[in-house]
């Protein structure tokens, strides 16, 4: 993968300029959203079971786009988990905008209060593409944070969530996006790897179906609707996104599933 990375690179290489003074543009002219509210919650069907959950990430999981988690990638998330498995969720949020899977690793890790969960939830990639992390660089802060959590619960299966759908935010230019999918899609690609070479994670083989995602739209509604701000996800888009890890999760043989 090597040599994808570099032809990859060579091609845009001649659009640095461009996308550097693009980028600067839709920064000045993109509002700056506040994370989500209440970043813990507690999903009860009155049953037995229960399940503890972490989700860890950068802006998407801090629920940039919408007021309160509940209504982000966590709340949707475990109520649909919830519903498909018959569990009460008891979920927590550690997350923070602008974090790359190396600042995720040394910052938001040391922050984890719990000793013990049965399901951990990631959400990365969409700073590393935007910061273009070199993929050897990609490799081994993930390796460094799944080593990490693996260590302090052992047992716990790790879900990496679908990485961002940046071909499709409405606020990226057509040279943006040309750099920024064909990196991110290259990231996806190092992190299934990583995936088959680690136990008990698990990763969504195939990327987000938008074209799937739009027959949830009513008669008055765009693409553009999935997203908050151009770039951030909507509460539809967290609801869906949501929905295709669970129903990714209730096809896999994950250990918490069989009780």
């Amino acid at each position: 993968m090597k040599t994808k990375y570099f032809f990859h690179l060579l091609k845009a290489i001649p659009l640095l300029p461009i996308i550097y003074f693009q980028g600067k543009k839709i920064k000045r002219d993109i509002p700056l959203l506040p994370e989500a509210k209440d970043p813990e919650g507690f999903v009860n069907i009155n049953v037995d079971k229960k399940l503890k959950v972490l989700f860890i990430g950068e802006s998407s999981f801090a629920g940039v786009g919408v007021e309160f988690h509940k209504n982000g990638f966590a709340g949707h998330f475990s109520n649909k988990l919830s519903a498909l498995f018959h569990f009460n969720i008891d979920w927590k949020v550690y997350a923070k905008t602008g974090y790359s899977v190396e600042k995720i690793h040394q910052k938001i890790l040391p922050q984890i209060n719990e000793t013990a969960c049965d399901l951990l939830v990631i959400g990365i990639g969409g700073n590393d593409s935007f910061e273009l992390t070199q993929p050897k660089n990609w490799n081994k802060n993930i390796q460094f944070l799944i080593d990490d959590l693996q260590y302090k619960f052992p047992k716990t299966p790790i879900l990496f969530a679908h990485l961002p759908t940046i071909e499709s935010f409405p606020a990226f230019t057509k040279q943006l996006r040309f750099v920024l999918v064909n990196h991110k899609d290259l990231l996806a690609e190092h992190l299934r790897n990583l995936v088959l070479k680690n136990k008990n994670i698990y990763y969504p083989p195939e990327k987000i179906n938008i074209q799937e995602w739009t027959g949830k739209l009513k008669e008055n509604q765009t693409v553009v609707d999935f997203f908050s701000d151009g770039i951030h996800p909507s509460e539809l888009c967290y609801e869906l996104w949501a929905r295709d890890c669970v129903q990714y999760l209730s096809t896999s043989n994950i250990n918490f599933l069989k009780s």
